[in-house]
């Protein structure tokens, strides 16, 4: 599939209108930085958890969703595309399955946690450190096992069957950072949780990671003019994402990082080239057949040879 050189307008792209630049230069870094920030207040107030965590979202969620709607990316992603009743289904999949698994895995991180301070004869987590520099930790040990993940979700069959419900939304915006199924969900969740429990973290390194994940993955996906400029060196921000949804192969398999950029750069799968923009159609075209409601996408894993001969059928029809 051809992408559009920086020089040419295409159907979908949209003309520059006041204040673009200083928008696509300024939204990433309120968003982020001020959802932290006002997170990070509530708990020095000692205010509740569920509003130091409400608060600090609601507002990067509200940011992104006028954002989207002032200065898009791609005309054409503001349009429905009948998949907003499927994003919403996995957003609130989401929060039902990270709630439900939480307590456990919390519990498996204490118990590996409690091993490892016993043998080394201390606290392994810096609970001393400002909450800022502690979530930058955090953001850090938690994207070296959610970047395999993620990477394995590409490279690995089984686990494709999986992260395939990700890739098969037809266009990118803020609700569908949520776009993954169940069992994915799970795992995820596992290589946030444990790491973090076991090296001893206090529930505002969780909160404050929870609330900065979500900020980046709404903006990570936001159909909104967005430059990063130099924190594209260390945030997975949507000028890099957008070509991990591209659809051809040697694109779409780079850029795996969640939140940071920092393991691609390690392990050499960073992609951003500068001589062209983003592809504006997305998917996966060899999987023409992958269903697009929620309950069917549920069941996609276990319907994965039918959907492979659909495709294939479709693909020689």
């Amino acid at each position: 599939m051809a992408t559009t050189p920086l020089s040419d307008s295409s159907a979908g792209a949209v003309e520059q209108r006041a204040g673009a630049v200083l928008f696509s230069w300024a939204v990433f870094p309120i968003a982020f930085v001020g959802s932290v920030a006002l997170s990070i207040r509530v708990v020095d107030d000692a205010g509740p958890r569920g509003l130091a965590l409400a608060v600090g979202i609601a507002f990067g969620y509200a940011i992104v969703v006028v954002g989207e709607r002032l200065y898009p990316f791609v005309r054409d992603w503001n349009r429905n595309h009948d998949d907003i009743p499927t994003d919403a289904a996995w957003m609130g999949s989401t929060l039902v399955i990270g709630s439900a698994i939480g307590p456990a895995m919390t519990a498996l991180g204490a118990w590996l946690g409690a091993g490892l301070s016993a043998q080394l004869g201390s606290q392994l987590w810096p609970t001393d450190w400002h909450l800022a520099a502690q979530l930058a930790l955090a953001l850090v040990v938690v994207e070296f096992f959610q970047y395999w993940m993620h990477r394995f979700g590409h490279e690995v069959e089984l686990l494709w069957r999986l992260h395939a419900t990700h890739h098969s939304a037809p266009r990118l915006y803020w609700l569908n950072a949520s776009r993954f199924h169940l069992l994915e969900i799970a795992l995820l969740n596992a290589g946030f949780i444990v790491p973090l429990a076991a090296l001893g973290a206090e529930w505002p390194v969780f909160m404050l990671w929870i609330v900065a994940s979500s900020v980046h993955g709404i903006c990570q996906h936001a159909n909104m003019q967005i430059r990063c400029g130099p924190l594209n060196w260390i945030f997975s921000m949507a000028e890099l994402h957008r070509w991990h949804h591209s659809q051809l192969v040697r694109e779409s398999n780079t850029n795996y990082g969640l939140n940071l950029i920092v393991w691609d750069i390690v392990f050499g799968t960073r992609f951003l080239p500068a001589d062209r923009k983003p592809p504006e159609e997305i998917g996966i075209p060899d999987l023409s057949a992958f269903p697009m409601t929620w309950w069917a996408q549920l069941w996609a894993p276990l319907r994965w040879a039918r959907i492979k001969r659909e495709s294939a059928a479709d693909a020689t029809a």
